[in-house]
């Protein structure tokens, strides 16, 4: 492919923010072509599902419509398959463990519980 380089100037001119919401409106219109083409579903049958007219379908597939949350939501729902992934800390799971201590029931402390991502958690003692 020829290099334009008047292109490539405008290219350097666009802040990152731009291009990063570019780059995510394509990967969500790829997402949905894919998701649309391994169901064996056209654009017609989807934008009916959705309450939209194909004309609009065909614009969001170009990768230069910007989605509402509301609308990646229905999407997700009509597809039956999420269309973005946030990557989320995992689920904290508490276990209780009962634990024998040779502290006299008169003697005050302080319990500190630490739980870290990994799922390793520390308890220790204080005197207070």
């Amino acid at each position: 492919m020829k290099k334009n380089d008047l292109f490539e100037q405008c290219l350097a001119n666009v802040d990152p923010e731009v291009k990063e919401e570019v780059r995510l409106n394509m990967d969500i219109a790829n997402r949905i072509y894919d998701l649309l083409k391994a169901k064996k579903m056209t654009q017609r049958q989807f934008a009916a599902l959705m309450g939209k007219r194909e004309s609009e379908i065909s614009r969001w597939l170009t990768g230069s419509h910007g989605f509402t949350i509301s609308t990646l939501a229905k999407i997700a729902a009509v597809l039956g398959e999420p269309i973005v992934q946030v990557k989320r800390q995992p689920e904290m799971k508490y276990v209780f463990v009962p634990i024998n201590s040779f502290i006299s029931p008169t003697e005050k402390f302080d319990v500190l519980c630490t739980s870290k991502a990994n799922g390793n958690s520390t308890i220790s003692y204080k005197n207070k």
